[in-house]
C-alpha cells in the first residue's frame, strides 16, 4: 500500500502554510506523534469548512475525511483479521464497527485534545463547535488521511494502532452492549439523511411469546431487517443489518 501514498505525494502540490498555523506546527506534531514532510496536509486536515468559507479558502478537511475513513477501515480490518484468526466475518465486522464509529473517534480526538487546533470560523468557535463530536470524528479521519498521503500506509497504520485501536482494548467485551440503533442514527445525522424509521412488518408466535419483525428505512429506502422477542431487540438487529449493508444502499 505504500506505493499509493507515494503516488498521492507526487501529485500533491508543494503548498506553504499560513504563518499562524506555522507557529503551532511543532506543538501539533508533538501531540500527534508524527512529523509531516508536507505540513500543508496537516493544515488542510484541521481546516473546517466554516473557516474556509470565512477566509475565502478553497479547501477544507472534507476530501481528506473521505480518504481517511477508507484507510481507517483497512487498518482496523487488517489488525482484527490477524489478531482474531478464528473469528467469523460477522463478528469481525461487529468488532470493527465498535472501533470506527463516530462517537469513539471523537473520544480518540478528545484524548489528544485536537479540538484546540481545529481551524473554525468565528461563529462556529463561539457556538462551541470545538466540542462537537461529529467534527472531532471527522478530523480524526482527515488526520489519518493526511498521514497516509504524507508518509504512506505504514505510518498511518502505526498512528491508528496507537491512537485508535490501543485506546479500546476491551472492544470484544463491549460488543455485548453495543448500541447499533444509536450508531445508525448518528451516521444518518452526520450525512444529513434524516432519522431512520422503524416499522413492525410482522409478528409471529403465540401472544405470550411473540417474535417481532422490523424493517428500517432511511430517506425512503428500506435498508435493513431484524427480528427479536421484543421491539427493542428487533430494532437493534435491524440497525445492525442496516449498518452492514450501508454501502449497498448509500455507496461512497
Amino acid at each position: 500500500m505504500k506505493f499509493l501514498g507515494n503516488i498521492f505525494r507526487k501529485a500533491a502540490p508543494k503548498l506553504s502554510i499560513s504563518e499562524t498555523f506555522a507557529s503551532n506546527l511543532s506543538a501539533i506534531e508533538k501531540t500527534l506523534g508524527y512529523s509531516f514532510s508536507e505540513p500543508h496536509l496537516l493544515e488542510r486536515a484541521l481546516t473546517h469548512s466554516s473557516f474556509a468559507s470565512q477566509n475565502n479558502i478553497s479547501y477544507s478537511y472534507e476530501r481528506l475525511e473521505f480518504l481517511g475513513d477508507a484507510v481507517l477501515q483497512l487498518v482496523v480490518s487488517d489488525v482484527l483479521f490477524k489478531t482474531h484468526p478464528h473469528l467469523n466475518e460477522g463478528t469481525l465486522t461487529k468488532y470493527r464497527t465498535i472501533l470506527v464509529n463516530g462517537s469513539y473517534l471523537a473520544e480518540c480526538a478528545n484524548r489528544l485534545d485536537l479540538g484546540r487546533w481545529i481551524l473554525l470560523s468565528d461563529s462556529s468557535r463561539r457556538s462551541g463547535q470545538r466540542d462537537n463530536d461529529s467534527i472531532m470524528a471527522d478530523v480524526t479521519e482527515s488526520l489519518i488521511a493526511a498521514i497516509y498521503i504524507d508518509g504512506g500506509y505504514e505510518p498511518a497504520a502505526r498512528w491508528v494502532k496507537a491512537h485508535v485501536i490501543a485506546g479500546k482494548p476491551d472492544y470484544a467485551e463491549e460488543l455485548q452492549s453495543f448500541n447499533y440503533k444509536g450508531q445508525l442514527a448518528e451516521k444518518c445525522q452526520r450525512l444529513k439523511l434524516g432519522n431512520p424509521k422503524f416499522e413492525v412488518t410482522k409478528t409471529t408466535g403465540p401472544d405470550h411469546d411473540p417474535i417481532y419483525m422490523i424493517e428500517v428505512s432511511i430517506d425512503g429506502t428500506v435498508v435493513g431487517f431484524g427480528e427479536g422477542r421484543n421491539k427493542k431487540e428487533a430494532s437493534q438487529h435491524a440497525s445492525e443489518d442496516s449498518l452492514k449493508n450501508w454501502e449497498i444502499h448509500f455507496p461512497s
